[in-house]
């Protein structure tokens, strides 16, 4: 794993006062790699420089952890610094074709791709990464990040200077004028909890490089622009579900599947970690995993709590089909109070729940024992259908379509999903009163009403007058909305674990969204076999069935990475309001006046959604102030 930076001033700069900039930066991603792989001073014509009393425009560097192989090639004055894995390894060697390339690194091999080719090589590179490129003939410096988003990549564009680097936190420390804060992107936060749905979030000048992206800044034009490289194809038909299509489609799933796992584990030695919570996600990787990779030593990690075990219960089985060394990592409340401002501080951005804590704590427990590599199951549910919104846009579509027979026979078995027919029609009204009746603020004033009191009014009417930075997708089957959330949502979802691992030095790898044959593939199945007979995720279901645990394969239950948090927000509701009241709020977005004046009276377990209101001011003002100035 390794961490990346670059900062290119427009205006010459002294070399050591820029040299000290450089490592305030790295020092930021230094558990990401514990040695330095390249500090780089160069000159506007990207020359290298190596006196101190000389003139600088461009300071870069990384750094890499002591079992990460080389990161940086370079040749003729261009660089690459490069973070990741490439899956495809061998396929890339053969397009060069110059002989030798079978003991090129990963990253001699992309920058030798990227001198012939440029920028088109981009979407051939498959895997896991980031990466910089300085292209010194043309002056031009490239920053760009995978088709799904598996490794991030950030970048802020001032009147003073450009950067990039492998985390939002690195820019901030190191772009003064950059640091200003989105203030509409708070109250979202605030009032509805939402923090995958768009770019950077918190600041109004730093961003993410999107997945299937690249950032070309021209040094000598001050010219930025953003391209894609890479248009996932999907299948918007309204192909009917038949059961001869189906078994191809379920060994076919089944097959890329086992080579996405195959391949990720091969990359590393040593024992790998997996996150098992006993869905069906966790549980096809680490299945799949034992069943391709016999003689890899897999451990199993599991959180649970003091009540009910959380997902222990469940996790069990597989562990016991699988045979595999489980580890169950006990969370309770208290962990919320004592690493919530270490975690705030490794996501760059407040937490909006108490799951990221428990997520921290199975990763500094992995660290405690010595494994130093991840395997997550993020990305399924955005893939194959996991989540109970996407049923009611099967609903609707089969009822456009008119296919009155598929539409009850997926109503009869409605169960199946966990939710009976009168949930699904309670949603189904919700959402198109939402549509069709509610604008955002009547919804917050009717529906949230005690939140949206407890915002000061000013930052609160702004934000409702802003349209929103989402652009609305039509949403005419189930494969647009599957679609959305795997290409637009997902590359935000997955910097939560991969930030997680990173703090501790461990590197995370997700082979439901880092294998592009998987997930080409996925997108081409008609959504009609997504979800079929009231099953969510019914072809890997269906193509798991022999691997996992029949229990496991058809449970209805989903509770996704779950903890007790209402019980714990009752715990510290003290220390929530001891902090709120203590704390500044420097855009002044939080009406503490009113939450100090009605905190007894509304948080209570009857009002859940003020509990988790309450926790975002909280975890807010705790990231605002620990914020460096």
């Amino acid at each position: 794993m390794n961490g990346l930076l670059a900062i290119c001033k427009k205006q010459d700069a002294p070399t050591e006062s820029l040299s000290k900039l450089l490592n305030k930066g790295l020092s930021t991603l230094s558990h990401r790699g514990d040695k330095t792989g390249v500090s780089l001073i160069l000159n506007k014509d990207f020359q290298t420089l190596g006196t101190t009393d000389s003139l600088a425009r461009i300071a870069a560097g990384s750094c890499s952890s002591g079992n990460d192989g080389h990161n940086v090639a370079s040749h003729e004055g261009n660089t690459l610094l490069f973070e990741g894995r490439l899956l495809n390894k061998e396929e890339l060697c053969k397009q060069l074709s110059t002989g030798g390339e079978n003991d090129l690194t990963d990253s001699e091999i992309v920058f030798r791709l990227f001198e012939n080719n440029g920028t088109n090589c981009l979407k051939s590179l498959k895997g896991f990464w980031s990466l910089i490129y300085f292209d010194s003939k043309n002056k031009i410096i490239y920053c760009a990040r995978d088709h799904i988003g598996n490794r991030p990549m950030y970048f802020c564009n001032s009147d003073s200077q450009f950067a990039a680097a492998s985390e939002s936190r690195t820019l901030y420390s190191t772009c003064e004028d950059s640091r200003s804060i989105n203030k509409n992107t708070v109250i979202d936060y605030l009032l509805w909890g939402n923090i995958g749905r768009a770019d950077q979030y918190f600041f109004n000048d730093i961003h993410s490089v999107e997945p299937s992206h690249f950032v070309k800044y021209e040094t000598v034009t001050d010219k930025l622009t953003i391209e894609k490289y890479y248009t996932l194809p999907y299948n918007r038909s309204n192909v009917a579900f038949s059961y001869v299509s189906e078994q191809q489609y379920i060994n076919k799933l089944r097959d890329l599947l086992s080579d996405s796992v195959r391949s990720n584990l091969d990359l590393f030695d040593g024992p790998v970690a997996v996150g098992v919570s006993g869905g069906m996600d966790s549980s096809a990787l680490i299945c799949t995993a034992k069943k391709t990779n016999p003689d890899k030593t897999l451990v199993a990690y599991t959180t649970t709590d003091k009540y009910d075990g959380g997902e222990a219960y469940w996790a069990e089985k597989v562990v016991r089909h699988t045979g595999v060394e489980w580890v169950k990592v006990v969370c309770t409340s208290d962990h919320i109070v004592e690493k919530l401002d270490t975690v705030n501080r490794v996501q760059n951005i407040p937490v909006y729940n108490a799951s990221s804590i428990a997520q921290y704590c199975i990763m500094e427990e992995a660290k405690s024992r010595g494994q130093g590599v991840f395997l997550d199951g993020q990305g399924g549910d955005e893939m194959l259908g996991g989540y109970q919104t996407f049923y009611s846009l099967l609903l609707r579509s089969l009822r456009r379509n008119r296919e009155w027979k598929n539409l009850r026979s997926e109503l009869s078995q409605i169960e199946n999903s966990g939710m009976t027919k009168k949930d699904i029609f309670t949603r189904i009204l919700k959402e198109w009163a939402k549509a069709h009746y509610y604008t955002p603020q009547v919804l917050a004033r009717k529906k949230r009403k005690y939140q949206f009191e407890s915002l000061m009014p000013q930052a609160r009417d702004n934000y409702f007058n802003e349209p929103s930075p989402i652009p609305e997708m039509n949403k005419e089957v189930l494969n647009d909305a599957l679609y959305e959330s795997y290409t637009i949502f997902l590359g935000n979802i997955l910097r939560w674990g991969e930030h997680s691992a990173a703090s501790h030095g461990i590197e995370c790898v997700i082979p439901l969204s880092d294998y592009i044959e998987l997930s080409e593939f996925a997108f081409s199945v008609p959504s009609s076999f997504k979800i079929h007979d009231g099953w969510n995720k019914y072809l890997l279901r269906k193509a798991m069935v022999g691997t996992v645990p029949d229990e496991i394969c058809w449970r209805k239950q989903k509770m996704g990475f779950y903890i007790p948090e209402q019980k714990w927000l009752n715990e510290i509701g003290t220390t929530m309001f001891d902090t709120i009241k203590k704390l500044d709020d420097p855009e002044d977005c939080i009406n503490k006046k009113y939450i100090l004046e009605n905190f007894r009276s509304l948080f209570s377990t009857k009002n859940p959604l003020y509990q988790q209101f309450i926790f975002r001011c909280y975890s807010y003002l705790l990231w605002r102030n620990g914020l460096p100035d």
